[in-house]
Order: structure tokens, then C-alpha cells, then sequence
């Protein structure tokens, strides 16, 4: 299941509610205290992997858990336990979404700091005040480094920018699960020599495109509902970083590679069917009022901010497999005719073999616009992401196993519209496409 560490500390203090409602019962300090240790090492953890930057506060904190840290007890503490576990289970999970390696501005990075150490610092403070009364109930000691911490007067802080720390898979619905899916089958199809064809670089160019599209769709719609500020500057970055992988998808038509068929296709339609349904109706966007009538605008950037976290990973295997295909041993082919022939006996030998196309030499650089549009496509894509957050951070208001089947051999001709030639591809590819076709997706 899709979780964003905002989602998981939301759910802490639900957990919280939980717990003060218990009572505790006689016997239970000593596994408390063990549930303490446990709690205290997983805050450890939350607190060392968030956007750290000095702070005393967080240090005078992180001394107080690491005595607290050193409790005996047993690791893992079987059940039955506290409702501390419940805590202790999402703090971890929490930490553990925050080692997601994405692409953020230091603004986002601040400000999730700040948001984890005070909502950890509550957290941990409503946690030992329960801690606290129920020894005095129980006519316990009162154990020193718990009232140091019940005595924490810390505010619960939700900054948006924690929508950007995600954790998606597979078999996640919707969006975030066709991003995870379609993320899978480009880099393995991208990353391998066996496998990598021209299809698949135009077709992983024509689909981070589209996410751009999509996220800045979104941004424009909830400006125009007046959920959002106006943000024309993220919505300015994403265009332009649009634009550029619609270029990237654009091969000259005298370059083919061929190549081996992959799951990316299947992935790759699999993403535009979902995105299609999601936020479009017809031929066009759907209105602010029909995205947002059953999904909060807030849930539609955060998956879309990790489809394009997916898409800038991916797209510099683009970059790393164009420089690989154009350069040192190169697998491009080119057009004869746009071959600049140095003597008469390197035509004869052509007009002997009767080719239309020749293995490109890299010495030629007939490829480096390739490689430069795949460099540019990137570098754009990385400024339009984090601005995606920002968008966001400034509302008003808040709340598969590898197939081993190398099958048939593939040739595509040279997309002219990335988003709109999924089924052209399709129909033109020397094999016929696994699923059923999806509605075009363009501008």
C-alpha cells in the first residue's frame, strides 16, 4: 500500500488516540519498559534518516533516546504487547519511507526536518505522559528519562513537503502501481544491451512526457479551483521539461536500432490507460470539479511527484544508454545516403552488399543530437520536480520476474507525436501488442 511519511504521521496520531485510552494494568512496567527501548530505537532511526541539519533540540532528544535505547528487553518483543508496538511499528515504517532517495530543494528538505522533529517530539511526549500516569497507577517508580520526555511541550507540525517522501509498489492501485510497474519494465529494458532498442527510448521519453503533462494538468487545475495558490513557475518547469522529452522521443529518421521486445510496452500502456482514466475525459484534461469530487488534489501531486521521481531515475538510464548505443561501440544504424563517403571503395562495397543502412561509426556523431536531447530532457525534468512539492508546500491552507524469452526482433519507425502513437506503435511493430489498446493521450 502506497504511504507518504504526511500519511504515516497522520496515522500516528491515531495511534496515539488508541493509547490513551488504555489503561495499565499491574505487572506490565517491566514489558513497558521494554516497549520503551523498542520505541526509542525506532525514533533513533526516524530521527537519523530525516533531512538532517544541526539543531540542539534534536540532539538534546537524541541523547535522551539513546539511554532510553539501551533498556533490555528482547529484539523483536513478541506479542502480545502496548499499544506503544502500534507506535513503535509506524515511527519505523515512517523512518524507513524517509530513506526514499528522491530529488527535492533544500526549502523541502528544512521544512520536513522541522516536521518530524516536532511531530516526534509530541508523539513521544503523549507516549510518556500515558507511560507516566499508568506507573503512578500502578504505584510504580517513576523512571527519570520518561518524565523528561512527558514534560516536552512540542506541537504537532505537517508540512506538505512530506507528501514527497513515498513509498509505492507494484501492487499498489491506481497510479502510484502503474508508475512502480511501467518504472520496472523501462529500466530493465533500458539497462540491458540485450534488450535496449529504439522503441524502447522513445517510448520511455514519450512516457516521462506524459507525467510531466499530467502533473502540471493537475497543479493548473487546482490553481483554477483555488486550492492552490498561483504557481506558474512549476507549471512553467513541467511544460518545458515536457517539451523536452517529447524532443528526446523524436529520433532523426535516417537512426534506427533494433532490438529484442520487452515487457515495456505492456507497462507503457498500462501507465497511459491509468493516467487516462484518472485525469481525462475525452479528448481533453478533466475540470477541476471532476478531479477533485472524490480525490483530494493533494493525493493526485503526490502520486504524480513520484511518477516523475521514477521518471528522472529512468530517464538517466536514457541518458547513460544513448551515450552507450552512440558512442565507443556504437549499435546505431544509418542511412546510407546520409553517409559521407571518403573514397570510391567504400561505396563499392556498399552498392556490393546492397544496403539502405550501415552500422554508424561514433567517429561520425551522427547520434550526438540523441545524446544531447536526452541530457537536456533531464536536466529539465530535475528543476520541474521539486517544484512540484513547492507547489504544494504553498497552499493556503492544509490539511516481475525478468522474462527470459528474448522473443522476436522489433523495428518501430520514428515517432512523430510521442503521446499519441501508442497504438500506431502497436499496429506497426512486427509483433502485436499483449494488451488491449488505450485511448490517446496528447495535449
Amino acid at each position: 500500500m502506497a504511504a507518504s511519511a504526511f500519511d504515516l504521521l497522520a496515522n500516528l496520531d491515531a495511534h496515539l488516540d488508541d493509547l490513551e485510552t488504555i489503561t495499565m494494568i499491574p505487572g506490565s512496567i517491566p514489558r513497558v519498559l521494554q516497549e520503551w527501548g523498542a520505541l526509542a530505537r525506532a525514533s533513533l532511526q526516524l530521527l537519523w534518516a530525516r533531512p538532517r541539519h544541526p539543531n540542539a533540540n534534536a540532539r538534546r532528544l537524541e541523547a535522551l533516546l539513546d539511554s532510553l535505547a539501551v533498556t533490555p528487553g528482547e529484539h523483536p518483543l513478541p506479542p502480545p504487547g502496548t499499544a506503544l508496538m502500534a507506535i513503535t511499528t509506524t515511527i519505523g515504517c515512517t523512518a524507513e519511507v524517509m530513506r526514499t532517495r528522491i530529488v527535492t530543494s533544500p526549502a523541502a528538505c528544512d521544512q520536513v526536518d522541522d516536521a518530524i522533529r516536532a511531530s516526534l517530539e509530541a508523539a513521544l511526549a503523549r507516549a510518556a505522559r500515558w507511560t507516566q500516569l499508568g506507573f503512578q497507577t500502578v504505584d510504580g517508580p517513576p523512571d527519570p528519562r520518561i518524565v523528561r520526555l512527558a514534560g516536552i511541550d512540542a506541537v504537532p507540525y505537517r508540512s506538505p513537503a512530506l507528501h514527497a517522501w513515498r513509498s509505492i509498489g507494484p501492487t499498489d492501485p491506481g497510479i502510484d502501481g502503474a508508475v512502480s510497474r511501467w518504472e520496472a519494465a523501462a529500466r530493465e529494458a533500458i539497462t540491458s544491451p540485450h534488450t535496449v532498442t529504439q522503441l524502447a527510448l522513445q517510448l520511455t521519453s514519450a512516457d516521462i512526457a506524459l507525467l510531466c503533462a499530467s502533473t502540471s494538468a493537475v497543479i493548473q487545475r487546482a490553481i483554477q479551483s483555488g486550492a492552490l495558490p498561483r504557481s506558474q513557475v512549476a507549471v512553467a518547469a513541467l511544460d518545458a521539461a515536457e517539451m523536452s522529452w517529447r524532443e528526446s522521443a523524436r529520433w532523426p529518421r535516417e537512426l534506427r536500432l533494433g532490438g529484442r521486445a520487452t515487457e515495456l510496452r505492456p507497462a507503457s500502456a498500462a501507465l497511459r490507460q491509468c493516467l487516462d482514466h484518472a485525469l481525462r475525459t475525452g479528448d481533453g484534461w478533466k475540470t477541476a470539479e471532476e478531479l477533485f469530487t472524490d480525490t483530494r488534489f493533494e493525493q493526485y501531486i503526490a502520486s504524480l511527484h513520484s511518477g516523475l521521481q521514477a521518471g528522472l531515475r529512468v530517464g538517466r538510464q536514457v541518458v547513460a544508454a544513448v551515450d552507450d548505443l552512440t558512442h565507443g561501440a556504437s549499435r546505431v544504424w544509418l542511412d546510407t545516403s546520409h553517409i559521407p563517403m571518403s573514397a570510391r571503395t567504400e561505396q563499392a562495397r556498399l552498392d556490393a552488399f546492397g544496403c539502405d543502412w550501415w552500422p554508424d561509426l561514433a567517429a561520425r556523431d551522427s547520434a550526438e543530437t540523441l545524446n544531447h536531447n536526452a541530457r537536456d530532457a533531464v536536466a529539465r525534468l530535475g528543476r520541474a520536480t521539486p517544484l512540484t512539492i513547492e507547489a504544494l508546500a504553498a497552499q493556503r491552507s492544509l490539511i516481475e520476474p525478468r522474462d527470459t524469452d528474448e522473443g522476436p526482433w522489433e523495428t518501430v519507425p520514428t515517432i512523430l507525436d510521442p503521446l499519441r502513437a501508442a497504438q500506431d506503435q502497436a499496429r506497426l511493430a512486427m509483433i502485436l501488442p499483449t494488451c488491449e489498446p488505450t485511448h490517446t493521450i496528447g495535449r
